[in-house]
């Protein structure tokens, strides 16, 4: 333990001596309870008891189940099994993804799941290809299929500064997702870069790969430009950031 110049303690950790332990024994370990396990393993069934119990709250808020990760797509076969028992139970399904599967992993879900939940983050193939680690067609050709399927999806479009953040990037969204209208979009989440990322890269040590380190939130602002045009293609329900009221979304008093 060594202390910070302004005074706090900071816990170093000698993280070649990792041994990459499923049952994180250093926890068990250390003697202050200074480590802690970050979510738990669960059984299926365990998974939908959980779940089941929240349904008040469900009820209550018009919500329901969001299935995340990582990409729940990475595990088709359980998350088709999730989503299905789910669906008997009454309870409203959405699966946040890339959309890169496979269509033939995507297409049974489609019964299942009330909202795909998709990010774009770039609509530049070679700098998606560099940056995100691989090809963007299937994403957008997978996004295709399920608003012609008549799937309910919600795009998200996390804006990065010095990434995706000009206007040639706003008006590339804008332009594909023009042809989308007719369809069944759900709505479209403008995102601004936000630096919660920063402590959690701290946390694991990795500090150092941090790549924003001297950049701070992107105000709300900055994304007004995105928004206005994509209300001018026809898209109606629009949000800064997810929240209602900002962007295209207006509540209603």
């Amino acid at each position: 333990m060594e202390t910070s110049a302004d005074g706090k303690p900071v816990l170093n950790i000698d993280r070649s001596k990792c041994a990459g332990c499923v049952n994180m024994s250093c926890i068990e370990a250390c003697p202050t309870g200074a480590r802690e396990a970050v979510g738990q393993q669960l059984e299926f069934d365990a998974i939908i008891k959980e779940v089941i119990s929240d349904r008040p709250f469900y009820k209550n808020s018009g919500g329901g189940v969001t299935i995340s990760g990582g990409d729940p797509l990475l595990f088709p076969k359980f998350t088709l099994e999730v989503a299905k028992k789910l669906k008997e139970e009454q309870i409203h399904v959405g699966i946040e993804t890339s959309c890169f599967a496979k269509w033939e992993k995507i297409q049974p879900l489609l019964p299942y799941v009330d909202m795909f939940l998709v990010d774009i983050k770039s609509l530049d193939p070679i700098k998606h290809k560099e940056t995100v680690g691989w090809p963007l067609e299937p994403i957008l050709s997978n996004i295709q299929k399920l608003l012609e399927s008549g799937a309910n999806v919600r795009i998200h479009l996390p804006i990065i500064p010095g990434f995706n953040d000009t206007n040639k990037d706003f008006e590339a969204y804008v332009e594909f997702l023009r042809q989308f209208v007719e369809y069944n979009i759900h709505g479209v989440d403008a995102l601004p870069y936000h630096v919660y990322g920063e402590s959690k890269y701290r946390f694991l040590g990795r500090h150092d790969e941090y790549q924003f380190k001297n950049v701070k939130n992107m105000p709300a602002g900055n994304l007004k430009p995105l928004v206005q045009a994509l209300k001018a293609a026809g898209i109606k329900k629009i949000t800064i950031g997810g929240m209602v009221g900002m962007g295209g979304d207006k509540q209603k008093k």
